[in-house]
C-alpha cells in the first residue's frame, strides 16, 4: 500500500528554534565560567538560558535536564520577566518535544497576553505564538504574527533570525498548498540565511526548501536541495543537521518503492541520532523503520520498531505521533490478519484526529480501515470508509488518492459496478499521468515509469475480462481508453511544444541583452571619460614640470594611472564593490581637485550598512554627474564650491545623490558650448538602469532637480538602483 507522502514528510519535521540565530555559540567553558562570574539573580538567568541554548545545539538530553531545573527554580525569580523568560523556554521545550496539549496550556494561562520590551525576548515569544495559532489552524493569526517579528527585524537588521521568521512564513503557505508564495518565502530565508554569520542557519533554509519540493511532488529538486544540506553540514562539521535530510531522502525513496536505499538512510539517521542523545528524533526513525519493514512484509520487525516508537511518544505526552504508531499498528495488523487489533488501532487515531480535525491524517486512516473491511469483505463499510477518506481529504497534493482510486476500483468491481469501477480506473490513470514525480536518480525514474506500465497492463487485462462477459460495456471502456490516450498525448505535446518555444524565446532575449550590454559597455567605456579631461589632466602635469614641481606633478600622476587603470578594468563589468567604487570617485575627484587648485571640496558619505554588507553598485554610475558639476556647474569659478555623493539603502533599494552648489542648470544651459558627452552620458546611464530594471525586474529612476529653485543655483541628481551583495562565498 502506498502512503501519503505528505504525512511522511510533515511527520519527520523536527521543529528546532535554531537558537544559534540569537548570538554566537559560545564554549562549554565560556558559558559555565559566565554563569559563575554572575552577581545578580538577573545576569545568573541570562546565563543559565544561554547554557540552555548551547544544550539544544549539542546535547537535547542535557538540555531537557537543564529546563526542568530551571523550572523546578522559577519560584526563586519574583521579578516578572525573569519568570516569563522561564515560560518561553517551557513552552519552546514542549513544542520540541511534541507535547501539544501542554503547550496550548502553558502559553494560553502564561503567555498569550504578556508584554515584553526586550527584542530578544519578543523575537522568541513570536516564534512560540506563530507556532500556537499554527496548531490552532488560524492561519491569518499565525500570518500577523510571522508580519510583527519582521517587522521588529527590519529595526534590528538581523538576518538569521529573518530567516527563520521566513521559514515559518514558507511552512505557513505549504499547509495552504499556495506554491508561489510558499516557494518566495524560502527563497527569502536562504538570501537572509546567505547573508548572515550563522551557516547552520543556511542548512535548516535549504532543508526548508527540500520541504517545498517535496509537498509538490518534484523530488529531484527536493533531493538535490538536501544533499547540498547535507554537504554544507559536513563543511561546518554540525553532524546533527544532517539527521533531517537523511529521514527526508529515506521517504522520498520508500515513496518509489526503494527500500534497500531507504533503510541504509534511516540506519546513518539513527547512527547520528543517538550519538546526538536526540530521544524524538530516534522515535520518529523507529517508526518510519516500521512503516519501511511492513513494506517488506517482515511483519516482526515492524511491530518491534512501531512499539518503540510509540513508548517514547507516550512518555513525552506526543499525541499526534502516538495516534501516528495507532494507524501503523493497524496496517501492521491487516497484514498479519489480526482483525480485532487493527479495527481497535485504526478507531484509536480516527478519534484524536477527529478531534483535532486533522483532515489529511484522518482520510488516511480511513483509506486504510476501508482497505480492511474490503479485505474481510465487509463491502458496505468499505464503502463508507473509502468515501469518507475522499471526502475528508481537502489537500491539493494527495498522492494518497491513488491508493484510493485502486481501492474504490477494486470495491465497485466486487459489487459489480463496472461504470464506477472504470471511472476509478481511469481516475487513477490521469492521476499517475498528471503527476509524475521528477527525481535526479535515474533508478527511481526507471522504478515509476515501470510502476506505470505495470499498472497500465494490469487494467487493460480487467478490461479485456470485462469485454469478454459484457459486449455493451466493451465499446464503451474501448471509446473512453482511447480518449484517455488521445488527450493525454495532446496535453504532453501541447506543454513539450510549449516549453520548447519559450526556452527558444529566453535564449534569443538573452542573447540580445547580452550583446546590448556589451555594446553599452564599450560605449561607456569610450565616453565615460570626456577627452577635454585627459587632455588637460595632460596639461596639469605638464605645467608642474615646468613649473619645476616634481612632488605635485608625481602626486598627480600616480592619481591619474591609478584612475584609468581603475576605470579600464571595471568599466566592462556589471557590478562591482562599492569600496572599489568609491575608490574610483575618491581618485576622479582628487584628480580634479588639484586640476583646479583646490577650488572645490567634497565629501563622500557612504552608510556603513552598505559596506559591512558587502553592497555592489555598477561602476561609474556616479561619474558623469560629478563631471558636469565640475564643468558644467563651473564649481571651479564659484567661490567655496562643493560637491556632496550620498549612498544610502532606502526601503531595500540604493539611492544615491549627487548635489553641488553650482551656478544651476538654466545658466550652464545658456553657455554656448556644445554639451555633447554631457547628453550621451545621461542617455547611457538612463539605458543602463532600464536594464538593470528589466533584468531585476526592479523601478530604477534618474531625476533631476535644483537645489534653490528661486536663484536657480545647485543641482541635484538622485539615482536610485537595485540593492544587490556579495554571495560569491555562500
Amino acid at each position: 500500500m502506498m502512503k501519503r507522502f505528505l504525512l511522511l514528510v510533515l511527520s519527520c519535521v523536527l521543529f528546532v528554534f535554531s537558537n544559534v540565530a540569537q548570538s554566537g555559540l559560545k564554549s562549554l567553558n565560556q558559558l559555565n565560567n559566565q554563569l559563575a562570574e554572575a552577581k545578580s539573580a538577573t545576569e545568573q538567568l541570562d546565563a543559565k538560558i544561554e547554557l540552555i541554548d548551547f544544550y539544544a545545539q549539542v546535547d537535547p538530553r542535557k538540555w531537557k535536564m537543564s529546563i526542568q531545573e530551571l523550572i523546578v527554580i522559577r519560584k526563586r525569580y519574583s521579578e516578572r520577566l525573569s519568570q516569563q523568560k522561564i515560560d518561553i523556554i517551557f513552552a519552546e521545550y514542549l513544542l520540541k518535544s511534541g507535547n501539544m496539549e501542554r503547550f496550548k496550556q502553558v502559553f494560553s494561562t502564561k503567555l498569550s497576553t504578556i508584554v515584553v520590551r526586550s527584542r530578544e525576548v519578543l523575537f522568541r515569544l513570536n516564534r512560540i505564538r506563530f507556532e500556537y495559532e499554527l496548531a490552532l489552524e488560524n492561519w491569518q493569526g499565525a500570518k500577523k504574527t510571522a508580519d510583527s517579528s519582521l517587522l521588529l527585524l527590519r529595526k534590528q537588521r538581523n538576518n538569521a533570525q529573518s530567516s527563520l521568521i521566513y521559514q515559518d512564513i514558507s511552512r505557513l503557505y505549504m499547509s495552504r498548498s499556495i506554491r508561489d508564495s510558499a516557494f518566495w518565502a524560502s527563497d527569502r530565508a536562504i538570501s537572509f540565511a546567505k547573508r548572515s554569520q550563522k551557516r547552520e542557519i543556511l542548512v535548516q533554509a535549504l532543508q526548508n526548501q527540500a520541504r517545498n519540493y517535496g509537498y509538490f511532488l518534484d523530488l529531484e529538486s527536493a533531493v538535490q536541495k538536501e544533499l547540498q544540506a547535507i554537504r554544507l553540514a559536513e563543511e561546518l562539521d554540525v553532524d546533527h543537521l544532517k539527521i533531517h535530510s537523511f529521514i527526508e531522502i529515506a521517504l522520498y525513496s520508500s515513496y518509489v518503492g526503494n527500500w534497500t536505499e531507504a533503510l541504509g538512510y534511516l540506519k546513518r539517521a539513527l547512527q547520528l541520532a543517538r550519538e546526538f542523545h536526540d530521544d524524538r528524533s530516534i522515535a520518529i526513525i523507529e517508526l518510519n523503520f516500521s512503516k519501511v519493514y511492513l513494506h517488506q512484509n517482515q511483519v516482526t520487525l515492524a511491530f518491534y520498531h512501531v512499539r518503540k516508537a510509540q513508548r517514547s511518544f507516550l512518555q513525552e505526552k506526543d499525541l499526534y505521533h502516538v495516534a501516528q504508531c495507532a494507524h501503523s499498528i493497524g496496517n501492521i495488523a491487516t497484514v498479519k490478519g489480526d482483525v480485532v487489533l487493527a479495527k481497535t488501532s485504526y478507531e484509536q487515531a480516527i478519534s484524536f484526529f477527529k478531534n483535532e480535525k486533522m483532515e489529511a491524517d484522518l482520510a488516511e486512516v480511513y483509506q486504510d480501515f476501508g482497505q480492511l473491511c474490503l479485505q474481510i469483505g465487509d463491502l458496505s463499510k468499505a464503502k463508507y470508509y473509502l468515501e469518507l477518506s475522499v471526502e475528508s481529504d481537502n489537500i491539493v497534493h494527495s498522492i494518497s488518492l491513488i491508493d484510493r482510486y485502486k481501492l474504490l476500483s477494486m470495491l465497485f468491481m466486487k459489487n459489480g459496478d463496472l461504470r464506477k469501477a472504470l471511472k476509478f480506473q481511469n481516475d487513477y490513470i490521469q492521476f499517475l499521468e498528471s503527476n509524475s514525480i521528477k527525481r535526479n536518480d535515474s533508478k527511481i525514474a526507471e522504478l515509476t515509469s515501470s510502476n506505470l506500465r505495470e499498472e497500465r497492463e494490469r487494467l487493460i487485462e480487467v478490461q479485456q475480462r470485462r469485454i469478454e462477459k459484457e459486449k455493451k460495456e466493451q465499446e464503451i471502456l474501448k471509446l473512453q481508453n482511447d480518449r484517455v490516450l488521445y488527450i493525454s498525448l495532446i496535453i504532453i505535446f501541447a506543454i513539450v511544444f510549449s516549453l520548447v518555444i519559450l526556452i527558444l524565446r529566453m535564449k534569443q532575449v538573452r542573447s540580445r541583452q547580452e550583446q546590448r550590454e556589451a555594446e553599452l559597455s564599450q560605449t561607456l567605456l569610450r565616453t565615460q571619460m570626456n577627452p577635454h579631461f585627459v587632455f588637460n589632466a595632460m596639461s596639469v602635469i605638464q605645467s608642474y614640470i615646468y613649473d619645476n614641481n616634481p612632488e605635485k606633478s608625481s602626486q598627480f600622476l600616480v592619481n591619474f594611472s591609478r584612475l584609468m587603470r581603475l576605470i579600464l578594468e571595471n568599466s566592462p563589468k556589471e557590478f562591482i564593490p562599492l569600496e572599489l567604487e568609491l575608490e574610483i570617485l575618491d581618485k576622479y575627484l582628487s584628480t580634479q581637485k588639484m586640476r583646479f587648485e583646490n577650488r572645490f571640496s567634497y565629501i563622500l558619505n557612504v552608510s556603513e550598512d552598505l559596506l559591512v554588507n558587502k553592497a555592489m553598485v555598477p561602476p561609474m554610475i556616479t561619474q558623469p554627474f560629478i563631471e558636469n558639476a565640475i564643468e558644467h556647474g563651473q564649481l571651479h569659478t564659484v567661490k567655496g564650491g562643493e560637491i556632496i555623493v550620498e549612498m544610502k539603502e532606502v526601503s531595500g533599494k540604493l539611492e544615491i545623490t549627487i548635489s553641488d552648489n553650482g551656478v544651476g542648470r538654466k545658466k550652464s544651459a545658456q553657455t554656448k558650448k556644445i554639451r555633447t558627452h554631457k547628453s550621451m552620458a545621461i542617455d547611457i546611464t538612463r539605458e543602463r538602469i532600464e536594464i538593470l530594471n528589466k533584468k531585476y525586474k526592479f523601478s530604477g529612476s534618474l531625476t533631476f532637480s535644483d537645489l534653490d529653485d528661486k536663484k536657480e543655483q545647485g543641482t541635484l541628481v538622485s539615482i536610485v538602483l537595485p540593492l544587490k551583495y556579495d554571495t560569491e562565498n555562500f
